[in-house]
């Protein structure tokens, strides 16, 4: 054969050459994944043999819903289910570790406004390093449940095309999505179909995927904090891409050992696991949900992370009805050769396996076919531990908490069991197949969880029932994005820690910017003002050693602002309109004070409210005014022969004598401690010292002093709640009312949560009512319908619970009652104090409702614990006290305020935190302190504001020169002289006049006594 010119060739590129062929693409090694998978496309997967859609099932809540609730949700998954008839789904079930540096993030961004750091005290950087690892430490996981769902067969057509996919990748690239183009409108479908309520799925994301991938192939192993991102944002992972999850992960089983023992790399570092895989057993029958709980949440029970894997196949009806036929004839043939050819009676099992045949075909053949579909299928657990023992201990311990109802199986093969996690893999082995309905596979529930909270707010616990997870809750997501009140009940007996748990949610909304001011009769949250970082910007009032004045009816309702309504059709109509509610407010509010400091015999005439009434209405309902007009236009009156006005101003004088009763008259010489130049962050009032009746008892057992404590409370809460409205309506405030249940005995308290309930949205505060008894709060008409988050502590008497779950909305009768009685459980012989974490229902508004537990255990907050801590130690006596290198100024704040002139030569010793100043209470008018001819002169400038809520305050006309009854020719009601039958007419129509409807109707057995009393005459 002639030898080839080399030069020749060389110098002729374009001629065939002859006996050699270019390498191009044909000498690469082809790679060949480990696992079934081929290619991911979105949330498609592809195998050789199979392409399923993947999906993510949104948490379900299990706990605090009625039976009839549960069984909805049950149905509902099992309609969904016995849709995909003729289908294999793959149920995931996986977890992910709480994201602690997404919250951090979130909390942060979160975190508007928030105070200056204060000099060696713990900054904001300190106490949010601080949260993070006290989370990190607590080793916490979300559940993550995803559902693979079969959409169709591959045809050789298809596999021929994925193998040809790099070649046809570059000739024709549309052939290669040929496929998913062809399975587009039944994947729509099958979105559809589980988007639906029950299984409230949605299509995985990437990210999503990639979990699901790292978990399945790496069981077992640490969950990786970072995944690699899709390269360019694309969602398709080809098959070379499948090494990525792959590779760096090594599975080993010695011959016949309990586990498999998992190898792999994380951030450069070699970690290993012993995986122990379970599979699911015979099954005893369950009641879900009347007794049992959905069975796959039973290993949510356990202190360490549980995988499943679940294969079904949903069976299609004529499938599984010839199948009953074939072992219909099985069980009459063995009947009859029990009764024909031996003469006996068969065994019972063989009746009932009869019995049960004739259900199930009756089940198929009626009824919806959704519901009585048929599946089959296997379900497998994983444990891993750090060692064989660990993760054989494990393993005991599920098939522990399945006993006695399920029996889990340690299988051999453990490898082949282990693959069976990875999306694409086929069955190890078809060994402990369970068969039943869809229903009965519904009743896992295997998204049932804990979820409550929100992934933004401050941590105030973590959920301690079947789930445990951080609980985060952000008190303005209501009012800022949901458009929802921001009124909260926290409602518990004595010891259940509603104190603390007010304190620990003040103190973390402070750090991240909030305003509170907080009424605490008894005190103890006076000590938040005394810790280093919020002294500076706090300060603490007693009000029972406060100024004069300072809880003047008239003062305590706050002017509203013209700038409020600015966003109103008519902001100048709704302004008057305000103004003028607020004077009918002052007008009510000193009427039912004045009345409550009477003695009980006294107020409950008919006449005294009269009297009273014009009184207050003379005066009028501007803000200069005081309670002393009142009693000024009460001696006028006298004067002019009203006689039971003189006995009225009598009584009030003498309770004007009273030292707690100097806080209703102002003293004009003295400044006013509201109007500071400081921005204060949080506002402590207290009343130390004050007694407040039992909680229950009846009016007229109360003492003097208590009826003036429930006065004094009650305009403590108006003082509260008017700070509100002196700062930008946008500022997240708060306002934290404690001993409310007194409230809701007073018709002015009722109107002050119903006005902070109504007010909470439009100015972005977040009240906080605690109370002992959820009824007390329940009385206030509206408060159910408007109340947004609910905490629940301890609660004993029975009828006080079924209120508390209606707080809840929670249902009734159906044993939860029993439940808040067990809330922070204490051994019965144990003498040591009790400082567990304290347990509340807590139902955050949008739906979530679930038993936590309050933690502020974290390091960094060990000086906010102990200044929180209420319980009585006999051995601090000794050592408390403020640290000598502390200087007094910078670390308490004062318990009375300092005179105006102090606080500005302190300025510059205490850092002045940036932001508006506080407007003042109102105008800067001195108080009017003069005769009754002044209240009538100025009573002029508030008829203008108070003429359309004339008919609120004297509907009859009695106040009116038209007055029916007793009328003077100046237009004043004169008085009463008539007979006691007279009288009864006049004050049976009486129940009109009050301002807000809480006069109580007038009883003649009332009047007759009045009638002994007096000797027959007429009450005046």
């Amino acid at each position: 054969m002639p030898r080839r010119d080399a030069a020749r060739d060389a110098s002729q590129p374009g001629e065939r050459r002859r006996g050699r062929a270019l390498a191009g693409e044909t000498g690469l090694p082809k790679y060949v994944p480990d696992i079934a998978l081929r290619s991911i496309e979105g949330h498609l997967t592809r195998t050789g043999t199979q392409v399923m859609a993947w999906y993510r099932l949104a948490a379900q809540a299990w706990s605090f819903r009625s039976d009839s609730q549960r069984e909805v949700l049950i149905r509902q998954i099992a309609a969904q289910l016995g849709e995909l008839q003729g289908r294999w789904v793959h149920l995931r079930v996986t977890t992910r570790p709480y994201p602690v540096h997404m919250w951090a993030e979130s909390f942060d961004n979160n975190a508007l406004g928030r105070m200056p750091d204060v000099a060696g005290a713990l900054g904001w950087d300190g106490f949010l390093e601080g949260e993070q690892r006290h989370l990190m430490g607590l080793s916490m996981s979300d559940k993550e449940v995803f559902l693979g769902i079969e959409v169709s067969g591959r045809s050789m057509l298809d596999r021929w095309v994925d193998i040809a996919a790099p070649v046809l990748g570059k000739v024709a690239p549309g052939t290669v999505k040929a496929e998913l183009a062809a399975l587009a409108s039944e994947v729509g479908h099958i979105d559809s179909l589980v988007a639906s309520g029950g299984l409230d799925a949605v299509p995985a994301t990437a990210d999503d995927i990639a979990w699901l991938m790292h978990r399945s192939v790496a069981l077992g192993l640490p969950a990786p904090r970072t995944l690699s991102m899709v390269p360019g944002a694309t969602t398709r992972w080809e098959t070379e891409d499948l090494a990525a999850f792959t590779d760096g992960v090594d599975v080993y089983q010695e011959p016949y050992a309990p586990t498999v023992r998992v190898v792999g790399r994380i951030r450069s570092q070699t970690v290993s696991r012993n995986v122990a895989v379970l599979t699911v057993g015979l099954m005893d029958g369950l009641r879900i949900p009347e007794v049992d709980d959905p069975w796959m949440q039973h290993s949510d029970r356990l202190p360490f992370p549980v995988e499943w894997s679940a294969r079904m196949y949903i069976r299609k009806p004529e499938e599984v009805a010839g199948e009953l036929q074939r072992q219909m004839g099985k069980v009459r043939s063995q009947i009859r050769h029990y009764t024909h050819d031996h003469d006996l009676d068969p065994p019972m099992s063989l009746a009932r396996q009869a019995d049960r045949v004739l259900e199930v075909e009756d089940e198929l053949t009626s009824g919806l076919t959704q519901l009585n579909t048929r599946v089959y299928g296997w379900w497998r657990i994983a444990v891993a531990g750090k060692d064989e023992a660990e993760a054989v201990s494990r393993a005991q311990q599920v098939l522990d908490v399945y006993r006695p109802k399920v029996q889990i199986e340690h299988p051999e093969a453990q490898y082949r069991y282990a693959r069976e996690f990875i999306p694409g893999e086929p069955l190890a082995s078809t060994a402990y197949r369970r068969r039943g309905s869809v229903t009965w596979a519904a009743a896992a529930v295997p998204a049932a969880t804990a979820s409550v909270g929100d992934r933004r707010g401050i941590m105030i616990g973590e959920t301690c029932t079947a789930t445990r997870r951080p609980v985060a809750w952000d008190p303005w997501l209501a009012q800022e994005v949901r458009r929802a009140s921001g009124l909260t009940a926290v409602v518990g007996g004595l010891g259940s820690g509603k104190s603390f748990l007010t304190g620990l949610i003040v103190y973390k909304t402070l750090r991240a910017g909030a305003r509170w001011t907080v009424l605490d009769p008894s005190g103890p949250l006076a000590e938040l003002t005394r810790l280093p970082e919020l002294a500076p910007f706090s300060r603490h009032i007693n009000l029972l050693r406060a100024d004069p004045g300072i809880l003047n009816p008239y003062r305590v309702v706050a002017e509203p602002r013209p700038e409020h309504y600015a966003d109103d059709e008519d902001p100048e109509r709704a302004w008057r309109r305000e103004r003028s509610l607020a004077a009918a407010t002052r007008r009510r509010l000193v009427l039912d004070v004045l009345t409550g400091l009477l003695p009980y015999d006294v107020a409950r005439l008919p006449h005294t409210r009269i009297v009273l009434l014009r009184a207050v209405r003379e005066v009028g309902g501007a803000p200069d005014r005081h309670p002393g007009m009142v009693i000024d236009v009460l001696r006028r009156h006298a004067r002019d022969g009203e006689q039971h006005s003189g006995v009225v101003a009598d009584f009030l004088e003498e309770r004007r004598e009273l030292p707690q009763a100097a806080l209703l008259f102002p003293d004009t010489s003295r400044h006013d401690p509201w109007q500071a130049d400081r921005d204060y962050r949080l506002t402590v009032l207290t009343m130390q010292g004050m007694t407040l009746p039992r909680p229950g008892s009846p009016r007229e057992e109360w003492t003097d002093g208590e009826s003036l404590a429930v006065e004094l409370l009650n305009l403590a809460s108006w003082l509260t709640q008017r700070t509100i409205y002196d700062a930008d309506r946008n500022l997240r405030k708060g306002v934290a009312l404690d001993e409310t249940h007194f409230l809701s005995q007073v018709p002015t308290g009722k109107v002050l949560i119903d006005r902070l309930a109504r007010d909470s949205r439009k100015f972005n505060v977040r009240a906080l009512f605690a109370s002992q008894l959820a009824g007390d709060l329940l009385r206030v008409s509206g408060f159910a319908s408007l109340v947004n988050a609910v905490f629940v502590g301890r609660t004993d008497d029975d009828e006080a619970q079924g209120e508390a779950l209606r707080l809840l909305r929670v249902p009734t009768g159906v044993g939860y009652e029993q439940m808040l009685g067990t809330l922070s459980p204490r051994p019965r012989h144990d003498d040591r104090p009790d400082d567990t974490p304290r347990q509340f229902v807590f139902a955050d508004g949008h739906g979530g409702v679930e038993k936590i537990r309050i933690d502020l255990e974290a390091p960094h907050l060990e000086h906010v614990r102990e200044a929180l801590d209420t319980n009585p130690d006999a051995s601090r006596v000794s050592a408390r006290g403020v640290p000598a290198a502390m200087a007094p100024a910078a670390v308490r704040a004062p318990d009375e305020p300092e005179p105006r002139q102090q606080l500005v030569a302190e300025q510059p010793h205490r850092p002045v935190p940036a932001g508006p100043i506080p407007n003042r209470f109102g105008p800067d008018a001195p108080v009017v302190n003069g005769s009754a001819a002044h209240g009538s002169s100025d009573l002029a400038e508030d008829v203008d504001f108070d003429e359309d809520f004339d008919d609120l305050d004297d509907p009859d006309g009695l106040l009116r020169g038209d007055a029916p009854h007793g009328a003077n020719g100046n237009g004043h009601a004169g008085a009463y002289t008539g007979t006691t039958e007279v009288l009864t007419a006049e004050l049976l129509d009486d129940e009109e006049l009050d301002l807000l409807g809480d006069i109580d109707d007038v009883d003649d057995r009332d009047i007759d006594g009045d009638r002994a009393r007096t000797g027959g005459e007429s009450v005046r």
